[in-house]
């Protein structure tokens, strides 16, 4: 036999036993970079002086299941309870509660310098088209100037109406399901009539939830699809994971994707094509559309944007302030007197007079503090010069974040920060300490929330209202709603109340 054909034998011979070693060295390798990555990011990586678990410093795992586990708002508190108002959260990623990161992080730089862009394992593009939620510097700039008109003084006088009959539509509907003595839901009903109405401010159309007093398919969806971002975003701090976890996702899911899509496109289309003067959001957007306006996509994608940024968390918003006042009953009732002393009839309730309103301010303030409708990460990247945060040097490419449940619940801002005080907001001196620069609901800077004077408006119209026509009772399955998981946002269970009308 010649050596050739004696090697080949032996090679054939061998190789069933080399393919039984290949994934045990293929693990060896995979596990041998991770320990070693992992000893890296705890010794000396440029990060390794930030206090922060150290499990945590040697792999992005950790955190990553804190945040799907739906505890990371509360343990994140915990973290900075321990650790002081900076953590480093992953390998590469610091959570701050200090003040002064506002401004330092989500700010306008100095000198003119880019601002700090939003992460981009965190944060994603639907397509290719920009968007108030994602887009470089030049197009939100140009985006915004010509949004920003459907927010206006001038267009929150014109939208009172749409905003008032909604509100109205709200109180029948309730009066309707709630006054032979029946348990409400009332979280339901918040979703339906901000969703009816953020449906008719973005499209001109009426989804029907209030009317027929049932969800709509879209509502649904852009409930899952808001938490379904964070999973997504996970995956893509993995190689190869975002596409495997895409391959698998079930043809139902990929389905409604499709429909979602096509379904806000259609509505956007269809709105675009009337011919009217209503004061919603597009007749401002086709209005002061100019050579450097927004396309057609564009219009489209900002659509959208506005309707989920809007429904969702004016919602949330109140379904966390209802429940505190019912858990607070001093403050529910000082709210009550104010509110029904203010107004002989409904109809006197607008948003001028709802302005004057100080305690009313302050339990919304307070609501949004205690539970903020976004409570989790917003994380941005340090441009690769580095920058300054809270007076320390963190290197270009660090992955820096505010979560606004921390920030506003924890003892470094404000005092007994657990508890429900509106009285914080009015001067009261036994919160005199407390750091109001931490407190930004809509966020901070150029980014920050562009339907901010609507959100107000609307937060006051409904709960005046509500308060002015009702008397609520909290139901004993609601008595712990409070706390409960958040992913991106709140995972919000039923609120359930009973109403009793107000006789006069």
């Amino acid at each position: 036999m010649s050596s050739f054909t004696q090697n080949l034998a032996n090679f054939k011979f061998a190789s069933p036993a080399g393919l039984i070693l290949v994934p045990g060295l293929v693990a060896f390798l995979v596990f041998g970079y991770l320990l070693v990555t992992g000893l890296y990011n705890i010794t000396l990586h440029p990060l390794n002086k930030y206090p922060g678990p150290r499990s945590y410093a040697f792999s992005r795992a950790f955190w990553s299941y804190i945040s799907i586990s739906g505890k990371s708002v509360f343990h994140l508190n915990e973290l900075h309870d321990k650790y002081g108002p900076v953590v480093r959260i992953g390998p590469n990623e610091l959570s701050y509660i200090d003040a002064r990161a506002w401004k330092e992080v989500y700010g306008s730089q100095p000198g003119g310098k880019p601002q700090m862009q939003k992460d981009p394992l965190h944060y994603q593009k639907h397509d290719e088209t920009p968007s108030l939620h994602v887009s470089g510097d030049a197009d939100h700039t140009r985006m915004r100037r010509l949004i920003a008109h459907a927010f206006s003084e001038k267009a929150l006088k014109e939208q009172e109406p749409i905003m008032q009959s909604y509100t109205d539509l709200l109180i029948k509907r309730l009066h309707d399901v709630g006054s032979s003595g029946n348990t409400v839901d009332l979280r339901k009903w918040f979703h339906w009539t901000v969703f009816d109405l953020f449906g008719d401010l973005a499209y001109g159309e009426n989804f029907g939830c209030l009317k027929e007093g049932k969800s709509h398919p879209w509502l649904e969806i852009i409930g899952e699809s808001i938490n379904a971002f964070m999973f997504i975003a996970l995956a893509r701090r993995i190689p190869g994971l975002q596409r495997l976890i895409f391959a698998m996702l079930p043809k139902k899911k990929i389905e409604q994707a499709e429909w979602h899509t096509k379904f806000s496109s259609d509505l956007a289309d269809k709105r675009m094509a009337m011919v009217t003067d209503r004061p919603d959001f597009m007749s401002f957007l086709l209005k002061y559309n100019d050579e450097k306006g927004l396309t057609v996509p564009e219009i489209r994608s900002n659509s959208n944007v506005l309707m989920h940024g809007g429904s969702e968390t004016t919602a949330t918003f109140f379904a966390g302030t209802t429940w505190r006042l019912l858990k607070n009953p001093r403050t529910y009732q000082r709210l009550v007197d104010e509110i029904r002393g203010a107004f002989q009839s409904a109809d006197e309730i607008t948003l001028v007079k709802l302005g004057q309103l100080k305690y009313l301010t302050a339990v919304i303030e307070e609501g949004l503090r205690v539970y903020p409708p976004v409570p989790t990460n917003m994380p941005r990247m340090v441009p690769a010069e580095g920058a300054v945060i809270a007076d320390k040097w963190v290197p270009g490419g660090t992955s820096v974040c505010i979560a606004q449940y921390p920030m506003y619940t924890n003892a470094h801002n404000f005092d007994d920060p657990g508890s429900f005080i509106p009285e914080r907001w009015l001067g009261d001196p036994r919160f005199a300490n407390d750091n109001r620069s931490s407190f930004q609901p809509f966020s901070y800077g150029p980014r920050n929330c562009i339907g901010k004077s609507l959100a107000y408006a609307e937060m006051r119209l409904v709960v005046a209202k509500l308060l002015w026509h009702f008397d609520l009772a909290l139901q004993p399955e609601s008595e712990n709603w409070f706390p409960h998981d958040a992913i991106v946002v709140w995972c919000i269970p039923p609120l359930h109340i009973k109403l009793y009308p107000v006789k006069r």
